[in-house]
């Protein structure tokens, strides 16, 4: 029981840092991708996003810090999902956050049982390409319950393009987040910050 709660142990920094960006990402999706979702005329908008950087947040996380962001991303879960669906708190809901939470460790075990070191010790290996595979792989667990959960929520002709949109958001929320993070650190390199 020790060992497990080490494996989980974070520090303020690593809960603050995770909470923080996870929700300041979902905040972003909410306020800026689904309105614009919304004027191009997305029949899915309600339930799925062409661009979901949280998603991107929880990968990374889970990838720099392991165990130790699954409560901080469980924790921004909670916080952000009532907010953002009408101040409602529902098995539902619940079901969603745990998907939501799980879905990346899944496929980091996953990809762990399999073989493949995507480790940041692993220096053989490109990280940002583990790293889109691990989110693509995490991205079909969380389409495929995030549909499942919300199946009876959804048109049974939308279901295929849901499943589609959920897959294609969260892999580009993790392409677009690793592709900002590249391009800001070479601008800190550029001018020395």
């Amino acid at each position: 029981m020790l060992a497990i709660s080490r494996r989980f142990f974070f520090t303020k920094n690593i809960f603050a840092v995770v909470f923080i960006a996870y929700c300041a990402s979902y905040f972003f999706v909410e306020f800026l991708v689904f309105p614009v979702q919304m004027a191009v005329g997305s029949p899915q908008t309600t339930y799925a996003s062409l661009l979901f950087l949280p998603h991107g947040m929880r990968v990374l996380s889970i990838w720099l810090y392991k165990e130790r962001a699954v409560i901080p991303l469980f924790c921004g879960h909670l916080f952000v999902y009532p907010l953002f669906w009408l101040g409602e708190f529902s098995l539902t809901a619940l079901a969603l956050v745990l998907v939501g939470t799980f879905c990346v460790p899944m496929a980091f075990v996953l990809v762990d049982w399999i073989g493949f070191d995507v480790s940041v010790r692993n220096r053989k290996v490109k990280h940002w390409r583990s790293i889109l595979m691990v989110g693509f792989i995490a991205s079909i667990i969380n389409s495929l319950g995030n549909s499942l959960i919300l199946s009876p929520y959804i048109e049974p002709s939308l279901h295929l393009s849901i499943l589609a949109t959920y897959l294609v958001g969260d892999t580009l929320g993790v392409f677009s987040l690793l592709l900002i993070l590249l391009l800001s650190f070479r601008l800190a390199r550029k001018y020395g910050v």
